[in-house]
């Protein structure tokens, strides 16, 4: 016959831990948004109910282990409770209660998924201190709880839930259904763990261990096929860090597959607005996933290209795709997908154009749904990736009047969205794009340069005309970012922001090269601009002098400016005497 407090679990406890249960994790989704908490306030009356029921329960019965993991499991259930509403201080309470009361219980059979679990949810309320560092620590110390328990014991531990639930005759059913819980507690270890490595700055921890959380969602069929396709497709981004586009290509390839189930299954409700904007969003993610891994495979590529020519030694024993690392797979077939681009470094044109065009196409289809009216920043982060993608493939290009065609149409799509944007707003965006027009210009300003020279015959007007244009169009722009750091005052001001402290110096270095480039034919005019040309180098000089942390930052540059000032005069004079002959 079943006592006090086996009654109590199995019949009225089990509805309300089962109703708490629905509230936190179900009904919660749904609140309102002026009042975000409505459904967890709810559980947590009733596991408060609870908890006051089972202290009377232990007080009559103080002898049952069972109660007193009961007891427990219900604190960690109230510490998440108060951690998901913000009140961290209290939800601590419970959670250091309850690893107090099972800490010399860590590898037993009764209560180390419990103890696991008030690891895992104290390393969540430190992450929420923004104190990484001390998450870490109880992180790691649920990992090492999980692999002493795999080491030193047998079969899986009880769940929270079990405490709370009517017995499970079934023995082996029961035995599959903790080691699930076991180990779904032990992934979202994982799961925090990558974060938090990503938040201190462990790149490569962050990747391993998001990676075996990926693969332990796939093992256990326990995934949401949106969290998980974003998941492996950001993944991805990691290896294209370190240049491993095969794992980076892999990752993308599985993110798609798993992608693809929402549609397969029919999961999307093409009914419902919120679900459609889920759907887009991910969709157009992804393809941003796989433009980047594009474009960075080009860059990688170029690099590679110019180093060979530098170094030709270096080159033969730069190891290549093939040699790097071993990596995991993840257990999915996508061939198909990976077959879609390649993941070798590329050499020639015809295989960075074939890069290119797939990068073009990503990024045109994820702009369907990042529109410029509506979701601005995103949209102008994807144009600013095809100029990029276009700038790095004009590199391959041989044909310097198909380079400038190249750079011609960065600069068309540029230009489109600065002008229809808000300088009040968009600021900072404003800035970054219109410097680089300035310097899309400069390089179409050396190419028709070049081009001018290898021609034998004299210059005709009209190369004239368009390389003075591109010329005055480049500092046109480079003025316009500098006047952007006046704050509408009439001057620029005393010091730079530190991150503007380059490009600023740069910009005017670039303006005052630019100024001894126009060719002209009125003496007066040049003497002028080489003048200005002399300021702009000056104000480097004299900017360095007085801030000398910015003669770091632009120390090549510096070093020019400092060769160049006493020499242009000498220049100046030398046009002068030519033209009194």
């Amino acid at each position: 016959m079943a006592t006090e407090w086996q009654f109590y679990l199995n019949e009225e406890g089990f509805s309300q831990f089962e109703e708490a249960r629905k509230l936190s994790d179900e009904y919660s989704l749904d609140d309102p948004e002026d009042n975000p908490y409505l459904s967890k306030y709810k559980a947590r009356e009733i596991l408060c109910s609870i908890k006051e029921k089972l202290k009377s329960l232990f007080e009559a019965n103080p002898d049952c282990e069972h109660l007193r993991y009961a007891s427990a499991a219900l604190d960690v259930k109230l510490g998440a409770n108060y951690v998901d509403t913000e009140e961290l201080p209290t939800g601590e309470e419970h959670l250091l209660r309850a690893l107090d009361e099972l800490e010399k219980f860590r590898l037993n059979r009764e209560a180390s998924n419990i103890y696991h679990s008030v690891l895992n949810n104290i390393g969540i309320l430190w992450t929420g201190r923004r104190n990484q560092k001390k998450a870490l620590e109880y992180f790691l110390k649920a990992e090492s709880v999980y692999n002493d328990w795999k080491r030193e014991a047998s079969g899986s531990p009880k769940s929270i839930e079990e405490y709370y639930k009517k017995c499970e005759e079934d023995s082996e059913k029961l035995e599959f259904q903790r080691n699930l819980n076991f180990e779904a507690t032990y992934t979202h270890t994982l799961y925090y763990m990558a974060q938090v490595h990503a938040k201190l700055g462990d790149s490569k921890r962050s990747a391993q261990y998001c990676q075996t959380t990926l693969q332990r969602q796939l093992d256990s069929q326990t995934y949401d096929p949106y969290d998980w396709a974003i998941n492996a497709a950001t993944l991805s981004q990691y290896y294209v860090t370190v240049d491993d586009f095969r794992q980076a290509r892999h990752c993308l390839a599985c993110s798609e597959l798993i992608f693809q189930e929402v549609e397969n299954n029919g999961s999307i409700k093409k009914d419902m607005e919120t679900y459609e904007e889920k759907y887009g969003q991910a969709k157009a993610d992804i393809e941003r996933c796989w433009a980047k891994y594009g474009i960075a495979l080009l860059e990688a590529s170029k690099d590679i290209l110019m180093k060979e020519v530098g170094n030709e030694e270096a080159a033969e024993n730069k190891p290549t795709n093939d040699e790097k690392m071993k990596y995991q797979n993840f257990n999915l077939e996508v061939t198909f997908h990976e077959d879609k681009i390649t993941c070798e470094f590329v050499k020639v044109f015809s295989d960075a154009r074939e890069v290119f065009l797939k990068v073009q196409k990503w990024l045109n289809d994820a702009k369907e749904f990042y529109v410029f009216d509506g979701r601005c920043t995103d949209h102008l982060e994807i144009i600013q990736d095809h100029s990029r993608a276009f700038k790095v493939l004009a590199f391959y290009e041989m044909d310097l009047e198909r380079q400038c065609k190249m750079h011609k149409r960065r600069i068309d799509m540029l230009a489109a969205v600065v002008s229809e944007l808000n300088p009040q707003h968009y600021l900072l965006i404003i800035r970054q794009l219109t410097f680089e027009l300035a310097e899309t210009y400069s390089q179409m300003v050396d190419l028709k340069f070049t081009i001018m020279e290898s021609e034998s015959s004299i210059p005709s007007r009209h190369i004239i005309k368009k390389i003075n244009t591109l010329i005055q169009q480049s500092i046109d722009q480079y003025k316009a970012y500098l006047d952007s750091l006046k704050n509408g005052k009439p001057e620029l001001p005393e010091e730079f922001p530190e991150t503007d402290t380059r490009p600023a110096l740069i910009a005017m270095f670039c303006m005052g090269r630019l100024l001894s480039k126009f060719l002209l034919s009125d003496v007066q005019q040049r003497l002028q601009n080489i003048k200005k040309t002399s300021t702009c180098y000056e104000f480097i000089i004299e900017y360095c002098n007085k801030f000398p942390q910015a003669a770091e930052a632009v120390a090549l540059e510096l070093s020019v400016c400092k060769e160049m000032v006493p020499l242009l005069p000498v220049k100046m004079e030398k046009i002068r005497q030519q033209a009194e002959i």
